[in-house]
């Protein structure tokens, strides 16, 4: 037997006498049954159980700035150009993510259109610091992909000048070598790679003259490298909602390009507008999974309780990927919430379950504070005749409690 959880169940009117009923699995074979017909061992590991819903808020990135220019300061912006060009930029890029488009791919798709529930905010490390960085260094100033002096892979300069790179995520504006900008046949197109928590990009300084919202796109490429996701045209991008195809350009490419082509962000494209739920499903994993590179890098806003407003359910709902949340939750008469994985509520929320209401926490589920707070528990309002209301599964944890509340059942005469 694995499968008794003990609580302290406080009876809120003693004169009822009204006994909370917890429902174990009553047998090994009962629990390998249920996870076989619902594919627990599989549940929260898929990235489409992460995609945004309507109870998905929207996660805030700490990004800074770094401008490489050489020692005579010819390569790149100066800090006040920087600064201007690189605003604009990201305030683009936030506006684009803000209109994720209909993915062209396959054609005749109905894949859904979510929003991808993350933005970007510039940020320093104190009050006086506002995120921009300029540095002078005739070794790091560069960046190639290819040839002699190829150091596209190197995290020289991310070593040597990242910020808090735990925290926040470093871009590093780069320039192309000045001996090939003297060539005339050198090609300074816009370039990135992504490096763990910091990424270089290059070409912009070379192409100022183009708008900032030009590279707009290029940015959020870059960022969805650096937040886990790969280029989508091949398959091994771990997405099935994102077709394998010949990466075209526009639909005036020349074959094998058919006159369709992605607008998908991580291809190459001349739109790199669309995110599919798989995609936006593997960033938001990473946001929800304690201990993930990617999660350090949002601010932690899931900890500031919210208490004017809450999460009502009145359906049926199964969670069934990570989530922190920061409002009561509500299960109205009719409502039934299975949690299958980890559900964090921010201090002193609770989860009601109305008279009629059902809460089923399953084998894998573990409901806790994950900001080292603790949380105000569950409580159950029935009548004495009510039918079950709680249901507890297997190994399933509830943990930071507060001393004062664990398991409440108000029962109505």
């Amino acid at each position: 037997m694995r499968i008794l959880i003990l609580f302290f169940i406080i009876i809120s009117l003693p004169s009822c006498k009204k006994k909370l009923k917890v429902i174990p699995i009553s047998s090994f074979e009962n629990i390998v049954k249920l996870e076989e017909a619902l594919g627990y061992e599989r549940t929260c590991e898929d990235p489409l159980n992460y995609a945004p819903d309507e109870y998905t808020e929207t996660r805030t990135i700490r990004v800074n700035v770094h401008f490489l220019n050489d020692l005579e300061g010819r390569a790149n912006f100066s800090l006040a150009e920087g600064k201007e060009y690189f605003g604009k930029m990201l305030r683009n890029s936030n506006k684009r993510l803000g209109e994720n488009q209909k993915m062209n791919l396959p054609v005749g798709n109905d894949t859904p259109v979510l929003d991808p529930s993350f933005r970007y905010k510039i940020v320093g490390i104190s009050k006086e610091d506002d995120g921009f960085y300029s540095h002078r260094d005739s070794v790091h100033y560069y960046f190639m992909n290819k040839g002699r002096k190829k150091n596209n892979y190197s995290k020289a300069v991310t070593k040597k000048y990242a910020i808090n790179d735990d925290k926040i995520l470093n871009i590093f504006s780069i320039s192309h070598p000045q001996d090939s900008l003297e060539s005339k046949t050198y090609k300074a197109f816009g370039t990135g790679i992504a490096l763990g928590n910091s990424l270089k990009i290059s070409g912009i300084y070379s192409n100022r003259t183009t708008k900032p919202w030009g590279f707009a796109t290029l940015m959020n490429h870059e960022i969805g490298h650096v937040l886990g996701l790969a280029h989508a045209w091949t398959r091994y991008d771990g997405c099935d909602d994102t077709p394998v195809h010949p990466n075209c350009w526009d639909k005036n490419s020349p074959p094998p390009c058919d006159g369709t082509h992605s607008n998908n962000v991580m291809d190459y494209n001349n739109q790199q507008m669309a995110y599919s739920p798989c995609q936006l499903g593997k960033i938001h994993k990473g946001f929800n999974t304690i201990g993930a590179r990617t999660r350090g890098l949002i601010f932690e806003d899931w900890c500031k309780p919210i208490s004017d407003e809450q999460i009502i359910i009145s359906d049926h709902l199964e969670w069934k990927g990570h989530r922190d949340l920061r409002k009561d939750i509500i299960i109205k008469a009719g409502g039934i919430l299975h949690i299958h994985c980890r559900l964090s509520l921010a201090a002193d929320r609770k989860i009601i379950v109305e008279e009629g209401g059902q809460l089923h926490i399953h084998q894998y589920a573990k409901l806790h504070n994950s900001c080292g707070d603790k949380w105000g528990g569950i409580e159950i309002h029935s009548r004495k005749d009510t039918e079950d209301q709680l249901f507890i599964y297997g190994n399933a944890k509830i943990e930071d409690l507060t001393e004062s509340s664990s398991i409440q059942s108000k029962v109505k005469l």
